[in-house]
């Protein structure tokens, strides 16, 4: 019994810190506002096109600016103060959601207003994400670190459990406007988390921020240099490229195969979320960072659940698949994370997640286009497949560039 609460209270150990507590229901706001937002974002283009191609234009524009600044993001997430990076990019998030929100409502909107507004996203989403991820350290210290990347993990798919139930209920009863207005307003509450934020609470101080030099190609030979951390960062690239997450390609699913309504799409959205928090739940429990020899598995075990996904007869039947792409997906993820913190040393966390993030999101800005192409020129199943052959693959390359486990 004792050993069992001590599992327990392992994988909540970083909620001891105010700081880290502060900043986690900030976020888990921001969370469900930003993947309401998705499904509204792709609901809409749809409506107003029909179009995969175009669809897949927009889930480019979100991510293909993690290719021009995440590198950068990297290089200041080392070097700027992360409390006010923060904050900034999310009032500026706050007002990009906001200005799409008033376009809707408006009834002014048109396909190029929602590819910009999924660009300028993604611009404020590339400069925050490795500052965000290298911070939390900042917060929680080095010995309670895996419970926090783990509680990230769960945070983030809460929000995609609740994030597009709710843009689905609202779509269909309310509007796609009020949708973005509900994003908008979680990025507001999420800087406001951020002000509350207590430096003098800082459980790490990275001394890089002190003046001495941070370079960016130092970032990449640091990167390069160790193999299981580079081939972490391009394995969970690779494999977010094919549709790791499946929300692109059920879109595609949900209108165009099951001819269902934006409820039935948000619905998917939340099966892929169940599955996602019981795998970083699960996760949790460990003490140990994951090593590279449990992504080859969970990339694995993830291609046999698309395969099954691409195969479903019925839409009960895909959330099924769906729930389980979820979980063997924050697996993987996971374990890519993980990479970071396991194969990095903390002076380079800021410019190895701004790699990682660089290579993640255009991957995924390069999938879209793929997938789009791949759906209206096969199917949306064949899509889905071919993802799945792609999963196949880089396991199997992993399997055999790692022979010998650590």
């Amino acid at each position: 019994m004792a050993e069992r609460r001590s599992k327990f209270g392992n994988r909540f150990v970083a909620l001891s810190e105010r700081n880290y507590r502060n900043y986690f229901f900030g976020t888990a706001i921001s969370n469900s506002g930003n993947w309401a937002h998705r499904v509204a974002q792709d609901w809409l283009i749809l409506n107003l096109t029909d179009s995969a191609q175009l669809l897949g234009v927009v889930v480019a524009a979100q991510f293909l600016p993690g290719f021009f600044f995440s590198l950068h993001a990297g290089k200041l997430a080392d070097k700027v103060n992360p409390k006010r990076a923060l904050i900034l990019c999310n009032l500026s998030a706050f007002a990009i959601a906001a200005i799409l929100a008033t376009l809707v409502l408006a009834d002014q909107v048109v396909s190029a207003h929602v590819v910009l507004a999924a660009l300028l996203l993604g611009i404020t989403n590339a400069i925050d994400g490795p500052i965000r991820q290298s911070y939390y350290v900042t917060l929680v210290g080095e010995e309670k670190l895996p419970s926090a990347l783990s509680l990230n993990s769960a945070n983030i798919n809460f929000g995609r459990l609740f994030g597009p139930a709710l843009a689905g209920f609202v779509i269909d009863n309310l509007g796609i406007g009020e949708a973005f207005l509900f994003n908008s307003i979680s990025y507001l509450l999420c800087a406001l988390s951020l002000f509350s934020i207590n430096p003098a609470d800082y459980q790490y101080i990275n001394n890089r921020r002190d003046g001495l030099p941070v370079r960016l190609r130092d970032g990449f030979s640091y990167v390069f240099a160790q193999k299981r951390l580079f081939y972490s960062i391009f394995a969970v690239s690779f494999l977010a490229m094919w549709g790791q997450d499946m929300q692109f390609t059920s879109a595609l699913m949900a209108k165009q195969v099951f001819q269902g309504s934006a409820s039935g799409f948000g619905l998917m959205g939340s099966a892929i979320a169940a599955g996602a928090i019981v795998g970083a739940l699960s996760f949790a429990r460990h003490k140990t960072l994951p090593s590279i020899d449990l992504l080859t598995k969970r990339s694995f075990y993830m291609a046999g659940i698309w395969l099954a996904a691409s195969i479903a007869p019925n839409y009960w039947l895909y959330l099924v698949a769906l729930f389980g792409c979820g979980y063997f997906s924050m697996g993987v993820n996971i374990s890519g994370n993980g990479g970071i913190r396991r194969y990095a040393t903390p002076d380079f966390y800021g410019r190895a997640w701004g790699i990682y993030i660089f290579a993640w999101q255009t991957m995924i800005a390069l999938g879209g286009i793929a997938l789009g192409f791949l759906a209206d020129l096969i199917s949306p199943r064949g899509a889905i497949a071919f993802g799945a052959s792609m999963a196949v693959m880089m396991s199997l390359f992993l399997r055999a560039r790692f022979r010998t486990p650590e």
